[in-house]
C-alpha cells in the first residue's frame, strides 16, 4: 500500500523497516532536522538512500505546503510515530485509508507525554504499545492494535525502550496485513477509563532522598539513558545518577542522602528507612562507577547529597 512515514526515533525506524519487509510502497519519509537534539533521535538517511525514497526534514507538518506535498504522494496510509507534535485534521485526512500513530502506553491509560519514564517511575510491572487511528486530540483515536510489554525490576529506560521497539515490529506485522487485505481494525477507546501523564523536562529529574528506596530507584531508572537523567547535588556539584541496583528491602537507620558505604564500584546512599545502591553516575561531564565519587572525586563516606527541599526551597 502507498505509505508516507513520519518519525524521528528508533521505534519509527523499526516500524518502517517492518513495513518495507511486508511490501509496503514507501512513497516518502519525513523526519526532524538533524540539529533538533532530541534525546531519542535517530537518522533515517541510510534507509531512504538504500531504497531511493525521498527524505524530508521538517519542523512541522501543519502547513499548507505539507498538506499539498503529502497529497502529491497519494498515500493510502500515513504513519506518524514518535513525533511528539499533534497533527491537524487536514493532515490526518490526506491518506485515503488510514492515518496511524503509536504510543507506548496501554491506552486509554497513559495518554500524554513521557510514557516510558512514567511507567518506570510509577513502578508498573507491565505497559503496552498501542497503534491507534490519529485524531486531533492526543492519543485518543480508535485502537488498531495493542501489544502488552512486561517490565522487569531491572529494566531501565533504555531496556524498556528496546522492548517497545520490538513491540512496534510485532504490531506492524499484526496490523498491516489486515489493512492490506481491506480490513482496517478499529476499537473505540473508553474515554471514561482514560488517564493523562504529564510532560517531563530535564529539570524535573531532581532526586528526593527522603522517599523510600523503591521510589528513589524507580525515579533513577525511569530517567536513565537516553533521557537526561535523575540528578542530585553533593557539596554544590551536580551529580547525575544513571543506574542503581534494585533495593533489597532491608531497613536501615540512615540520614536521607548520606553516603553510607562503598563496596567496589557501588555507593550506598541513604533514603527513607533504607539504602539505595548507586552503580553509575556522572559529574563534571564524566560518567563513572558510583564508587569513584569517594575514591577519585574527593568525597567521603558520611557526606550527604542535598535534599530536594534544600535545593528547591
Amino acid at each position: 500500500m502507498r505509505t508516507v512515514f513520519v518519525s524521528h526515533n528508533d521505534l519509527g525506524l523499526a516500524c518502517l523497516e517492518e513495513l518495507d519487509r511486508l511490501g509496503a510502497d514507501i512513497r516518502a519519509v519525513l523526519t526532524r532536522p538533524e540539529l533538533d537534539r532530541i534525546s531519542d533521535q535517530t537518522d533515517f538517511a541510510a534507509f531512504t538512500e538504500e531504497r531511493d525514497v525521498p527524505l524530508h526534514r521538517v519542523e512541522s507538518l501543519n502547513t499548507d505546503e505539507w498538506v499539498d506535498r503529502l497529497a502529491g504522494y497519494d498515500p493510502e496510509l500515513l504513519f506518524v510515530v514518535g513525533w511528539s507534535r499533534l497533527v491537524e485534521r487536514r493532515i490526518i485526512d490526506v491518506p485515503s485509508v488510514a492515518a496511524f500513530g503509536m504510543h507506548p502506553a496501554p491506552l486509554p491509560r497513559g495518554r500524554g507525554r513521557a510514557p516510558i519514564a512514567w511507567s518506570l517511575i510509577k513502578g508498573l510491572d507491565e505497559t503496552a504499545l498501542t497503534m491507534f487511528h490519529l485524531v486531533e486530540e492526543a492519543d485518543a483515536g480508535d485502537i488498531a492494535g495493542q501489544v502488552t510489554i512486561p517490565i522487569d525490576k531491572r529494566d531501565d529506560a533504555a531496556s524498556l525502550y528496546e522492548k517497545v521497539v520490538d513491540a512496534g515490529r510485532t504490531l506492524v506485522r499484526e496490523v498491516y496485513p489486515q489493512v492490506d487485505a481491506g480490513e482496517v481494525p478499529r476499537t473505540p477507546q473508553d474515554d471514561d477509563a482514560a488517564t493523562w501523564w504529564p510532560r517531563r523536562r530535564p529539570e524535573h529529574g531532581l532526586i528526593d532522598w527522603t522517599h523510600p528506596p523503591e521510589e528513589v530507584y524507580d525515579w533513577i531508572r525511569g530517567q536513565s539513558h537516553p533521557y537526561p537523567g535523575a540528578f542530585t547535588f553533593l557539596d554544590g556539584r551536580r551529580v547525575t545518577v544513571w543506574a542503581a541496583n534494585p533495593p533489597s528491602g532491608d531497613r536501615a537507620f540512615v540520614e536521607p542522602g548520606e553516603l553510607v558505604y562503598r563496596e567496589g564500584d557501588v555507593l550506598g546512599v541513604g533514603a527513607w528507612e533504607g539504602v539505595v545502591e548507586l552503580t553509575r553516575v556522572e559529574i563534571d561531564g564524566q560518567e563513572m562507577p558510583a564508587g569513584a565519587l569517594v575514591t577519585d572525586q574527593g568525597f567521603a563516606i558520611g557526606d550527604r547529597f542535598a535534599h530536594a527541599a534544600t535545593v528547591t526551597g
